[in-house]
């Protein structure tokens, strides 16, 4: 009789909740989360033209100013303002020791407010503007060539006279020994406030470095 008053007071024990099936419900929750998160973003990024789609390898060659001013045109507060969004994208080719800017229909745009005058674009009215410029410097047979300093740097000239560097990068050339071309870009770009009569201009060491092809050498500004 004892020995049957003590089972009596052990309580029973309940089976397990089995946590196998939890554990694989919960992953394939995540993961199909996670695919769905990828999936997403990668459909965005080809939407707005930050990834390439293969039938636009060539569009996407396009300075990322142009996705920015597209935008930008296509904003619910642009839609209020009259007029164009000031804008200008220029090309350089080589005349003697500088770069001459231009402006080419083909591949460039400049909205007729701002002005191309003496080889400097004039800001037509103070506002903010997204200024910028690549310059892609190439050569070859650096046994034969010193370390070479590369310069590219976007002045702005204000209303006494006074020249600031807006941007300005440098970058060095042929630091090693090798016979095998090399490629050197250097872009830049900043967001600035700017006046009514500022002057934007821009200098550059070792002109002769320089490669123009397919327009790798730039300088712009889009008023935001």
């Amino acid at each position: 009789m004892e020995l049957t008053q003590v089972q009596s007071e052990v309580p029973l024990l309940q089976p397990a909740t089995p946590r196998s099936n939890f554990s694989c419900f919960h992953w394939l929750s995540v993961c199909s989360f996670a695919l769905l998160l990828v999936a997403t973003t990668v459909f965005a990024l080809l939407h707005f033209q930050i990834i390439p789609t293969p039938g636009k390898q060539e569009e996407f060659q396009v300075p990322e100013v142009f996705h920015i001013k597209t935008f930008l045109d296509s904003a619910p507060h642009a839609q209020a303002m009259t007029g164009r969004r000031l804008a200008a994208h220029l090309t350089g080719k080589l005349n003697g020791d500088k770069i001459v800017w231009e402006f080419t229909p083909m591949n460039t745009f400049k909205t007729p407010d701002l002005k191309l005058k003496d080889n400097s674009l004039e800001i037509p009215q103070d506002g903010l503007y997204f200024v910028y410029t690549q310059v892609v410097y190439t050569g070859r047979e650096c046994e034969k060539v010193k370390s070479t300093e590369l310069t590219h740097t976007v002045n702005r000239k204000g209303e006494y006279g006074k020249v600031t560097p807006l941007l300005t990068s440098t970058k060095t050339a042929c630091e090693v020994a090798s016979k095998n071309i090399w490629h050197q870009p250097i872009y830049q770009g900043g967001i600035f406030q700017l006046e009514e009569g500022d002057i934007l201009s821009t200098e550059t060491t070792h002109i002769h470095l320089l490669n123009l092809n397919k327009g790798q050498v730039y300088f712009g500004v889009l008023a935001l």
